[in-house]
Parts: C-alpha cells; sequence; structure tokens
C-alpha cells in the first residue's frame, strides 16, 4: 500500500495537497478560514483534493504559504496531474466515489476493490442459481 501511497502522491495534486494538509495537522474547515476568501469552502477544497476541480494561480500561492511549500512545487505537481489527464477511467471513478463518499483517495481505492471483489462474487452465485434453476 505504500508504494501505490507514493505513486500517488508522485502523480497527483489532489493527494499532494491532502498529504500537506495532514503533515500540518489542519482539518479542511481551518484551510477555508485561513484563505479568508468566501469563495473558498470546504466543499471547493475537498474538490481541488479530489481532483474534481484545480486551485488558480493566486489560490496556489497562498497554499504555498499556508503549507511553506515553494509555489513552484504545487505548480509542477499540478501540471504533472493535468499532463496525465484522464487516461484511465478508474481513476476518476475511484475520485468520485471518494468525493461522494468522503473517503480519502486511498479509502476509495480499497473500497473500490471491495466494491468489485463482491459484485463479482455475487454475479457468479446469481448466475449458478440460474443455470441451477433452469435445470
Amino acid at each position: 500500500m505504500k508504494r501505490l501511497k507514493d505513486e500517488l502522491l508522485e502523480n497527483d495534486f489532489g493527494a499532494y495537497l491532502y498529504d500537506l494538509r495532514q503533515k500540518k495537522g489542519y482539518s479542511i474547515e481551518e484551510l477555508a478560514e485561513m484563505f479568508n476568501n468566501e469563495n473558498i469552502t470546504v466543499k471547493k477544497i475537498r474538490k481541488w483534493e479530489h481532483d474534481l476541480e484545480f486551485p488558480n494561480i493566486d489560490e496556489i500561492y497562498k497554499l504555498s504559504e499556508i503549507y511553506e511549500v515553494p509555489s513552484e512545487e504545487l505548480l509542477q505537481v499540478k501540471t504533472q496531474t493535468l499532463q496525465e489527464g484522464t487516461r484511465t477511467i478508474h481513476k476518476n471513478i475511484i475520485r468520485i466515489i471518494g468525493y461522494l463518499l468522503g473517503l480519502s483517495m486511498y479509502g476509495s481505492v480499497v473500497f473500490s476493490y471491495i466494491f468489485l471483489w463482491v459484485a463479482g462474487i455475487g454475479s457468479i452465485l446469481f448466475f449458478a442459481a440460474a443455470i441451477g434453476g433452469l435445470a
């Protein structure tokens, strides 16, 4: 799981922001208050952390100040995430699941695997029952 986390942080702006916030010990509510801007809400920050939306340049500079990291570093990770694009639908589905259920990216991955296993086993049992009923 450690490898997956490192890979996500390396190529995922939202996971990177989430990790920075966790390292500083800020809640999403506290971070929103630090912006001192009515347009920066808890919902908006959650969207950033799930890569459903990206902060503009002014917001990146403010994040840079809050997290005490170079703005160039934030911009580089954002650019890498954008360049990676939507190569796979799986990452987007996992992000949406995480956002809807209020899970972290890692929680969403685990939930997705569990869901797929349960759905697969359920399908097998359903078809086995259907075939058994036909005989």
